[in-house]
């Protein structure tokens, strides 16, 4: 038995210790996403602040930002009050809030990088220990770029990690308890035992004594203080730190030790009660002896009582060799009653003188021989119940044996059905009990008055209320003092309606915990009468505390979510929506969709599915994706800029889906087309500048080399511009540029592209010609139509244009080479004496009317 109980308490130690690691891995973990959480919503406030600050082309300052209520709120805890600086292009300080900063940070690594990359990533460094204000801090820091997309400047953050420590209750760590920040890299960590708060850069640990069993155990190499602790971590790889809690070793295994207390204490009773049970026995025996011995005295009697009793009754003498004083090598029978004769097989008086070993075939193998012999050589009676063949059949005999004159007498019952009655009643017991103490239900069972009869081990593990104090009334006192009456009432209702019921009340431990309970009583009906109530009691404190847990995360996320600008939402592994912020809400409410609970395919239809569908398979498949999706299902075509972000298991392996991040860009894309196509118009013209003509001539010779079409490049410049302009000034010379820009795109087709490359000259781009004639027409027009004067404000100028036209039909030649052979062909018609054209010689060669 002592075994038993030094083993179980093994097993126990070993299941507590597990159990705590787990609750300390589930605090850990906690820990973690909550300190990621806050890392994350500092890197989307130096993304706001990007934004805000391209959007007022660096106007925006950081009190602006960070005013109550501004964009800086909207994301970070304003009691926070984070150390934020702007630095300029030159790595100058501009401005900084809560916190000291150096004036310069040009030489800095974070600096260096954001100045080079151009990649809209934010740089989160190491904790460090910051050199001026000797705190640890992790920096957070992101390019800023103006509207042309150059270099200008960074928005830093400084976030302590005390912070994260900080928020002790929320976690419900233990007194004693620790929690505490390391870094992987730089080994520093910063921990927090009750409301003292530490910082070390020694902090070192080791994998557990058995990584298999408890792979989330961990072992501080250098214990923090003097207090015995059981730790786990959860990593937080996307920012190198490890988070880790450790529950006190007192408060971790306190049920354990408290369970080991009961066990020493129920054994030792029962101990005792053996000790008392054998002394008993051996003062019962003494009696038996004395017994025996009047027996012998009064055979005669017994005799006649025996032939009218349900024994068997033997009287034998020793047969010895060699007379009286030999070895006895067996008994001869020397009386016998009519029930013992009838067992032998032989009428009495035909048993009598023979021996018992000729007759019985089992009288030496069995052992009976040999204890009658002891009985006679010792003189003490025997009494045994024994299972035995020596009859010739297996039976259960209650039998004694004492000694008599030169002999023994023999007293048997056949006691087999009673034994074997007494065997199955002691089988079933036994497996019910064994049932019951394993069942993971605390088992009550309460007589019709509610008085408590019985209660299983596991009752006395969730209410902490041994058996013994359970019995009676004693089984209420382990319920909460407020859930009593209520226990009581239902109750009574039961013994009315004869219908189970079930409620959820608390159980309170002798040292005060409180445990709550699922409690099921249903009642025991014989003949309609109710003769006794069973129940069960489940913990389910652990599921409680999960439960509201879980609540007040989802309602924190649901608040964070709900105040983000963008459309966030979560799909899991069946592509269906099972969560989604205000603004996805609002976004699909206007077409009347309730998109939770229903698939993408049904939200967005099939046309768009089709569009999404590549990129939710790559996200399934663990790939964080960033693209544009566009929509022209509404008013108008919109643009979104999307995120898809899976959601891994926790065997960090799985997908079981992906989060959904998507913002509306439609207004900064127009206004970025618009400024692309501002660059590439001539201001004074209104005509496509030199960048523009490029981007077109690239453009335009390639769809010439894929379609094997024809094209036309003219270069073209005003005669005798230079004396207009000098004589009347620059605002006549404009002016005429204007209007000759005016006449020019009114004399070529609208497919054409004109273009001013600077000064006076300018080019024309033909495309999809389907002969050289269209184009060397095309350029006789033009030199016709320019010999017609120019009215400016009064004035009547006289020029003319000459023009190089070159074709292009899938030739190995750049965009810039074949610009240069327009060139040499407008030189050539400058020399011909201007106001006429020249094409390439290849192709064809045309004069007009006025060549020379």
């Amino acid at each position: 038995m002592w075994a038993d109980v030094f083993y179980q308490l093994k097993l126990d130690a070993e299941s507590a210790h597990y159990d705590a690691v787990q609750h300390s891995h589930s605090l850990a973990r906690t820990l973690a996403e909550s300190s990621s959480h806050v890392l994350r919503q500092a890197e989307h406030a130096t993304q706001l602040f990007k934004l805000k600050f391209e959007e007022t082309n660096g106007a925006v300052r950081l009190p602006e930002f960070s005013k109550r209520g501004g964009l800086l709120d909207s994301v970070m805890p304003a009691r926070l009050e984070l150390p934020i600086a702007l630095i300029d292009a030159n790595g100058k300080l501009v401005d900084s809030m809560h916190g000291t900063f150096p004036p310069n940070s040009a030489n800095q690594a974070f600096f260096k990088t954001l100045s080079t990359t151009g990649d809209d990533t934010t740089i989160v460094t190491n904790p460090m220990v910051e050199p001026i204000t000797k705190k640890w801090q992790i920096q957070i820091a992101r390019r800023l770029e103006d509207k042309a997309g150059k270099f200008a400047g960074a928005i830093v953050l400084m976030i302590d990690p005390a912070f994260f420590v900080e928020d002790y209750d929320r976690m419900h760590v233990d007194e004693g308890g620790l929690v505490m920040l390391i870094s992987r890299d730089t080994g520093l960590a910063i921990g927090r035992v009750d409301e003292k708060l530490f910082i070390s850069d020694t902090m070192d640990f080791v994998a557990p004594a058995d990584p298999v069993s408890r792979p989330e155990e961990l072992i501080l190499k250098t214990p923090v203080d003097q207090t015995q602790r059981i730790y786990a971590f959860r990593d937080m790889p996307r920012f190198a730190l490890t988070a880790v809690v450790g529950d006190t070793t007192e408060h971790a295994l306190a049920k354990y030790n408290s369970q080991r207390r009961l066990y020493f204490v129920v054994t030792v009773l029962v101990s005792i009660v053996v000790l008392v049970f054998s002394l008993l026995l051996t003062r019962q025996a003494r009696r038996l002896r004395e017994s025996m011995r009047e027996s012998t005295e009064a055979r005669e009697k017994l005799h006649a009582a025996v032939d009218a009793s349900l024994d068997t009754l033997f009287l034998m003498k020793a047969c010895r060799t060699g007379g009286s004083g030999g070895a006895i090598m067996d008994f001869t029978l020397v009386d016998v009653n009519e029930r013992g004769a009838s067992i032998l097989g032989y009428p009495a008086a035909e048993a009598l003188g023979k021996r018992m070993g000729d007759m019985l075939t089992h009288w030496r193998s069995e052992g009976f021989f040999d204890k009658c012999l002891a009985v006679l050589q010792t003189g003490e009676p025997l009494e045994e119940e024994i299972e035995s063949t020596v009859f010739g059949e297996r039976l259960w005999l209650r039998h004694q044996i004492v000694a008599i004159e030169d002999g023994v007498a023999i007293t048997a019952r056949n006691i087999t059905e009673r034994k074997r009655s007494e065997l199955a009643v002691r089988q079933n017991q036994a497996e019910l009990q064994a049932v019951n103490d394993a069942s993971p239900l605390g088992l009550v069972r309460a007589d019709q008055d509610g008085k408590c009869t019985y209660v299983n081990r596991t009752f006395e593990a969730i209410t902490g209320m041994p058996r013994e104090a359970a019995l009676g009334d004693g089984w209420f006192d382990a319920v909460h003092p407020n859930d009593r009456e209520m226990l009581r009432a239902s109750l009574r209702h039961l013994s009315q309606t004869q219908q189970a019921f079930q409620e959820t009340l608390r159980c309170v431990h002798p040292d005060g915990k409180i445990v709550w309970t699922s409690i099921k009583v249903a009642p025991i009906v014989i003949d309609k009468a109710i003769t006794g109530y069973v129940g069960t009691l489940d913990d389910i404190t652990l599921v409680r505390k999960s439960v509201m847990a879980l609540r007040e995360s989802e309602s924190r996320l649901r608040t964070i979510a709900d105040t983000l600008p963008a459309m966030v939402a979560y799909i899991d592994f069946e592509e269906i929506y099972r969560f989604h912020n205000l603004a996805y809400e609002r976004e699909f409410s206007k077409s009347g969709l309730h998109v939770t609970g229903r698939t993408i395919l049904e939200t967005v239809g099939e046309k768009r599915y089709g569009v999404l569908q590549p990129f939710i398979a790559r996200a399934l498949r663990g790939e964080t994706l960033t693209f544009e999706e566009e929509d022209d299902g509404g008013d108008y075509p919109r643009t979104y800029d999307v995120v898809y972000i899976p959601q891994l298991d926790e065997d960090g392996i799985t997908v079981v889906g992906f989060h959904v991040m998507r913002q509306d860009v439609t207004a900064q894309k127009r206004e970025k087309q618009q400024l692309l196509r501002l660059s590439q118009v001539d201001a004074l013209t209104g005509l496509t500048n030199r960048a523009g003509f490029l981007q077109k001539l690239s453009e335009t010779m390639a769809a010439c080399r894929e379609s094997g079409g024809l094209m036309a490049v003219m270069y073209l410049d005003i005669d005798r511009f230079k004396p207009v302009n000098d004589t009347y000034g620059h605002a006549v010379g404009d002016a005429l540029l204007k209007a000759f820009s005016a006449r020019l795109s009114n004399t070529v087709r609208a497919s054409d592209t004109v273009a001013r490359l600077g000064g006076d000259e300018f080019t024309i781009i033909m495309d999809r010609i389907s002969k050289p004639e269209d184009a060397t027409a095309t350029a006789a027009k033009i030199v016709h139509a320019m010999q017609q004067p120019f009215e400016l404000d009064g004035i009547l100028a006289h020029v003319s244009t000459s023009i190089g036209l070159t074709y292009y039909r899938n030739e190995d030649v750049n965009p810039a080479e074949l610009l240069k052979r327009a060139d040499s062909l407008l030189y050539e018609a400058k020399q011909a004496g201007r106001n006429t054209y020249r094409s390439s010689p290849a192709l064809a060669e045309v004069r007009s009317p006025n060549a020379a």
